[in-house]
C-alpha cells in the first residue's frame, strides 16, 4: 500500500496550470473587448443586439449597453490578473490562497460570458478541482496518499489465483484480497478505498468534459436559436465577415450552413457528455469512446488553429482529457471489478 506523502498531487499542478493559462486568455481577451467597444462593427452589433427581444425591453441605450460591456470586461480582466496569482500560491499549498482562488473565480466566470470565450469557465473548472480528492487532503493535512502501485494489486491477483496454492489457503487468501469481514489479514477500509475510489484524474477529464462539452452545446444551441428565431441579427453578425460571401453564396445559404454546423456540434457535444457520464459510472467502453471523441476535437481545433488561434484552448483540454484518461490509476480502476 502506498504511503502518505507531502509531495503535491499531480491534480492540484494540473488544476493550477488550467487556472493560470485560462486567467491569462481571459485577460488578453478582455483587454481586446475593451479596444474594440468603440470601433463602427461593435457599435452597429450592439444596435442590433439592442433592437432584439428581450434586450428591447430592458431599456437601455447605446451607451449604457457599451458602458455595461466595458464595466464587465473590466472586472474580468482584474478577476483574472487575482486568480492568475493565486493559481500559483496554491502550489504551496495555501488554504487562503484556495479560498481566494474560489471567490475571485466566481466574477470571472460571470463576467467572462459577457466578453464572450469559455476561458472563464476552465478557471471555475480548475478551482472546483482543488476541493476535490486528493487535493482536498493535501489542502487539509499538506500530506496525500498516492493510490496503490500497479505492480502491489498485479501481486495479490497472482497470490491468490496461483494453482500451486492449496484450495483452502487460495480461498482464505482470496478472501483477505476482498477484505471480507472476519479475514485474517483482511484489506482494511482505507485500502479498500484506495482500490476502489474514483480516481481525481477520472474526475478531472469528466469536468474538463463538462466544461468544454458543456460550453460548446450552449453556444451551438444559442447560434440555432438565432439562426432560426432571429435571421435580421444573425444577417448583421455575418456582415462583419464579408468573405463568407465572396463565393456568391446567399444570406439563406449561409444561414442554413450555420445550422448545419451548430447542429453537427450540438450531437457531437451530446454524445461526448454521455460518454463522460457512463465512464464516472465506471463503464470502459465510455472511457475508450470519451478518449476517441477528445482525440478527434484535439485534431480538428488544430486544423483551424491558423485561422483561429483562440481554439488552441479546447485543442488542450481535449489533449489533457485523453491524457487524464490513460494514466495508470483510471485504467487500473476500470479494470479491477468485471463489468
Amino acid at each position: 500500500m502506498s504511503q502518505p506523502t507531502e509531495q503535491r498531487p499531480p491534480q492540484v499542478t494540473l488544476a493550477s496550470s488550467i487556472i493560470m493559462f485560462a486567467s491569462v486568455i481571459v485577460l488578453l481577451t478582455a483587454f481586446e473587448r475593451v479596444s474594440t467597444l468603440g470601433s463602427l462593427e461593435t457599435q452597429q452589433s450592439i444596435r442590433d443586439v439592442l433592437a432584439e427581444s428581450p434586450f428591447s425591453s430592458l431599456g437601455l441605450d447605446l451607451e449604457g449597453a457599451t458602458q455595461l460591456l466595458r464595466i464587465g470586461a473590466l472586472v474580468a480582466a482584474a478577476g483574472a490578473c487575482a486568480t492568475a496569482i493565486l493559481g500559483w500560491y496554491v502550489r504551496k499549498p495555501d488554504r487562503s490562497a484556495r479560498l481566494g482562488l474560489s471567490i475571485f473565480a466566481v466574477p470571472v466566470f460571470v463576467s467572462g460570458l459577457s466578453i464572450g470565450g469559455l476561458a472563464g469557465s476552465f478557471v471555475a473548472a480548475g478551482t472546483a478541482m482543488l476541493w476535490l480528492a486528493p487535493g482536498r487532503e493535501w489542502f487539509a493535512t499538506g500530506r496525500w496518499t498516492p493510490p496503490t502501485p500497479p505492480a502491489e494489486v498485479e501481486k495479490k491477483k497472482g497470490t491468490a489465483l496461483s494453482p500451486r496454492t492449496p484450495p483452502g489457503a487460495a480461498l482464505h487468501e482470496r478472501a483477505a484480497g476482498r477484505g471480507l469481514p472476519g479475514s485474517p489479514g483482511a484489506a482494511s477500509p482505507w485500502q479498500h478505498h484506495q482500490l476502489h475510489a474514483r480516481p481525481a484524474a477520472m474526475v478531472a477529464a469528466f469536468v474538463i468534459t463538462v466544461v468544454m462539452a458543456g460550453g460548446l452545446l450552449t453556444l451551438s444551441l444559442l447560434w440555432i436559436a438565432i439562426a432560426g428565431l432571429s435571421p435580421e441579427f444573425l444577417r448583421s453578425v455575418l456582415e462583419q465577415q464579408p468573405n463568407m460571401f465572396d463565393d456568391g453564396l446567399t444570406f439563406d445559404q449561409v444561414r442554413d450552413t450555420v445550422i448545419a454546423f451548430a447542429s453537427a456540434f450540438v450531437v457531437w457535444c451530446v454524445v461526448a457528455l454521455v460518454l463522460a457520464g457512463f465512464a464516472m459510472a465506471r463503464r470502459d467502453w465510455a472511457r475508450r469512446g470519451l478518449m476517441i471523441v477528445a482525440a478527434f476535437s484535439a485534431g480538428g481545433c488544430l486544423f483551424f488553429v491558423l485561422d483561429a488561434p483562440f481554439v488552441i484552448l479546447p485543442a488542450m483540454a481535449a489533449v489533457a482529457t485523453v491524457v487524464c484518461l490513460r494514466r495508470v490509476e483510471v485504467r487500473r480502476w476500470f479494470s479491477l471489478e468485471p463489468h
